[in-house]
């Protein structure tokens, strides 16, 4: 079921579907939701007090506080 660009899957809405993780080195690292999902739960809390986190529905940029479905 669809509903304007955000899929609903068993009654929760899909907020992001990729993420960015810049790196030191100036390089990116791109991580699926799956993939992000499945970090050490540490290293995701890390990246997100940092803000170093983009979060990304498609191609259009998504607010951390969004993708982690606070209001």
């Amino acid at each position: 079921m669809e509903l304007g660009t955000t899929q609903v899957r068993s009654g929760a809405a899909i907020r992001y579907d990729r993420v960015e993780l810049p790196r030191q080195d100036g390089t990116v690292r791109e991580l699926s939701r799956k993939e992000f999902e499945n970090l050490p739960l540490r290293e995701r809390v890390a990246c997100l007090i940092e803000g170093t986190a983009r979060f990304f529905l498609g191609q259009v940029p998504v607010a951390p506080r969004e993708a982690m479905g606070s209001r």
